[in-house]
């Protein structure tokens, strides 16, 4: 980054300076993991309350066939209800102490700390956004007010994780009648990761499909990453043409990228629609960040960078796990 011509001092550090800095920031954490990218490229945003609401078709509408004069009979049906979330909240700072205030006052030395401390809080914001996606968002795990991950919105067991099958304050039981709120599951602890073949996983792909929906990402982890690769033949290693032109090493299967984050569960491939699994973010605190403010029991400048929001899964039909590939 090239340094103003000005005199810099953090009391004038200038808004542009400032903005290309947080723009950084977020770029370093949303750009680094293809999954976050996604679910931050699809995400949508909310403007305020309590909670965080999506609709959900949960059944069919009335309708069919007829013929000439038949009577038609219209029907009040209750076909949408409303997943409920509570907001995800996380931080970081930018912490100038007065000793170092003192020590770099020189425009290229302000800079270059700058820099660090950025470079700080980059990883600690990407550390907790991205070990929370894979959660199941209990509190006492993740903190007061956690991502409900994918654990939750694509469990093992949609019909007693994370607490007793309740997601979105959606009750997933046994029934018939919540499936449209269940996610799709293969337990392949039998078998494990020696097991694995490409079929089973064509199986996974099946279930999570429709037409012309499926899903757009697989993740896992590197060691069932590299037994994919060793079942792949060399058109599928070559990788996923859309992921390698944004940088991404990947393993193209039906045309997806199958990718390795190494915050995935150990035994878990995910198979995600990112149509229907995104990021719900509050329009004013997508990585929102306050100017500089000085403590008033230390010495210090404090710059906080937050970010509001969840994860939201629309429609777990279309995402699948795949687990105990040990």
């Amino acid at each position: 980054m090239s340094n103003p011509t000005k005199s810099i001092t953090w009391d004038n550090l200038n808004s542009s300076s400032m903005a290309e800095f947080d723009r950084t920031l977020k770029d370093g954490i949303f750009k680094k993991h293809l999954l976050l990218r996604k679910l931050d490229e699809k995400k949508k945003t909310y403007s305020g309350g309590v909670y965080i609401t999506e609709p959900i078709m949960k059944s069919m509408g009335n309708g069919g066939s007829y013929s000439g004069m038949d009577v038609l009979t219209p029907q009040d049906k209750e076909i949408v209800t409303m997943a409920v979330f509570e907001p995800a909240h996380y931080e970081t700072d930018v912490t100038i102490s007065y000793t170092d205030d003192l020590a770099n006052r020189g425009q290229a030395q302000i800079f270059d700390l700058l820099e660090a401390k950025y470079e700080n809080a980059k990883k600690t914001m990407e550390y907790h956004l991205t070990t929370a996606l894979f959660g199941d968002g209990v509190k006492a795990t993740y903190g007061n007010a956690p991502i409900v991950g994918l654990k939750a919105a694509v469990a093992i067991d949609p019909t007693t994780d994370p607490a007793s099958g309740v997601y979105g304050g959606i009750t997933r039981d046994s029934s018939t009648d919540t499936d449209f709120w269940k996610n799709q599951s293969k337990d392949e602890t039998a078998g494990g990761l020696d097991g694995l073949t490409m079929l089973k996983l064509q199986n996974l792909w099946g279930l999570c499909s429709d037409g012309n929906e499926h899903p757009d990402i697989i993740v896992t982890t590197q060691s069932i990453y590299d037994k994919v690769w060793s079942l792949a033949d060399a058109r599928q290693r070559l990788g996923n043409e859309e992921a390698a032109k944004l940088g991404y090493q990947s393993i193209d299967f039906n045309g997806v990228p199958l990718i390795v984050d190494k915050n995935a569960p150990v035994g878990y491939l995910y198979m995600l629609n990112t149509d229907y699994i995104y990021l719900k973010v509050h329009k004013d605190d997508d990585m929102a960040s306050t100017p500089f403010l000085q403590g008033t029991t230390q010495l210090v400048k404090v710059k906080y960078i937050t970010w509001t929001g969840q994860l939201v899964c629309g429609n777990p039909r279309y995402q699948g796990v795949m687990f105990g590939l040990i």
